[in-house]
């Protein structure tokens, strides 16, 4: 996501919380000449001058709010945690090793920036009774959530203690990057925690926001006089989205997804999502595109061979398809496929077992040879069925006859990554 992207969304909830007219008078601990890191403007134009925190604040039992200190040392060397003290709101943050802090002018914004590839926004305002969490996750979303708009879709959302707090939690991807966004309710003042990271290197980056969300130490007077209770979170298999599947598949002889938009990521990507039962790799320089609710298409990048060698992912759930459910989603693909193109030939068809990650299911594949608006294809298809039944999962990999070999090996890489939720 663009930085640019990131200021706006923090802006945005400015409408949500009453600003205050006074600029933050929080002490930083120094970070300056630190290697490596993300410059200044990169998050926040026009970054007020932090000063420093003095040895004197660092070490006594208490802060001068009255605030326990985080345990552990607090430095102003790159490799030790650095910690932030605001004395108009009476809130203590630390950022962890290899990260800086950064405050806004004019308004209640600072910024943990780190060279590590994730960066963090905070925003405070008074507290707003009347508007709920959700209502704040709504207006955030009205702005920012949808396409053409910095995130692509919500991927969770729930309910938790924030250092005595009731916060509420949300996920949002687009593209390459993931954002957690944190709102927290005080007596006297909302916080707003955005963390944004690559999806790609997400989990283990979050590791170091939960610990920076685990520093945060509000002032007395914020938390509630009695302690936050959280309804029991539901059990995974109860939370579960339905699988998303249609009634039968498509042959897809050569179908092409939209032209891709030019992405930056690692070597590999990963595609993960609520709804389809699986989790697959595929090769950073190519581009998934969904075609359907139902049917993900994975293929190289356009103006090279590889463009039109289509790895594809179906979920279906054929009608009257008695016990194997497999069986009948490989012969309804197999009709589809001859209905769609031309001098069909099947070939190669056998059982197929997958057996990964405690799961063992029985399937069937075959490969197929085939004319198509005067080009010759092959197709290599496994269909497997899900563990609970009902539902299938198609994997094929199509190519023009003279290339199908070439990039079968990408095809083989991505099929062995593939794991079945079970």
């Amino acid at each position: 996501m663009r930085t640019t992207a990131r200021i706006l969304m923090v802006a945005a909830l400015v409408g949500m919380t009453s600003q205050a007219g006074a600029e933050n008078t929080g002490a930083i601990g120094p970070a300056a000449g630190a290697p490596g890191m993300v410059p200044q403007s990169g998050i926040h134009p026009n970054v007020a001058a932090a000063s420093p925190v003095s040895q004197a604040q660092e070490t006594p039992a208490t802060s001068p709010t009255g605030l326990p200190p985080v345990p552990g040392p607090i430095s102003s060397t790159p490799a030790k945690p650095i910690a932030y003290q605001d004395s108009k709101r009476g809130f203590m943050l630390v950022a962890p090793p290899g990260a800086r802090f950064q405050e806004r002018s004019g308004g209640d914004q600072i910024a943990i920036q780190s060279r590590k590839g994730y960066a963090v926004n905070i925003q405070m305002g008074d507290a707003n009774p009347a508007l709920s969490t959700e209502n704040m996750f709504h207006k955030l979303e009205v702005q920012y959530l949808g396409d053409g708009k910095p995130w692509a879709r919500k991927v969770g959302e729930r309910q938790q203690v924030i250092a005595g707090l009731p916060a509420g939690i949300a996920l949002y991807e687009a593209g390459s990057t993931k954002t957690k966004v944190v709102i927290a309710r005080g007596n006297e003042t909302d916080f707003v925690f955005m963390f944004f990271a690559p999806i790609s290197h997400y989990e283990k980056l979050s590791v170091e926001f939960e610990w920076i969300l685990a520093s945060f130490r509000p002032a007395p007077s914020e938390k509630p006089a009695e302690p936050v209770k959280v309804a029991e979170e539901p059990k995974p298999e109860d939370k579960k989205p339905p699988l998303r599947a249609e009634a039968a598949p498509d042959a897809i002889p050569a179908g092409r997804p939209d032209q891709p938009e030019p992405v930056s990521a690692p070597d590999v990507l990963i595609f993960s999502e609520a709804g389809y039962g699986y989790r697959i790799e595929y090769p950073s320089a190519w581009h998934l595109e969904k075609i359907s609710a139902f049917t993900n298409a994975i293929s190289g990048p356009q103006g090279t061979p590889a463009y039109d060698a289509i790895v594809a992912l179906q979920n279906v759930r054929p009608v009257a398809s008695g016990d194997d459910v497999a069986r009948a989603a490989l012969d309804n693909l197999k009709s589809n496929l001859a209905q769609q193109a031309q001098g069909v030939q099947f070939i190669g068809e056998k059982a197929v077992t997958y057996a990964k990650y405690g799961l063992k299911l029985e399937g069937h594949q075959f490969v197929a040879s085939y004319d198509h608006q005067g080009q010759k294809f092959r197709k290599w298809a496994l269909v497997i069925p899900r563990p609970e039944g009902g539902i299938a999962h198609i994997w094929s990999y199509t190519a023009p006859a003279s290339r199908f070999d070439t990039y079968r090996p990408v095809a083989e890489r991505i099929l062995n990554s593939l794991k079945i939720d079970g």
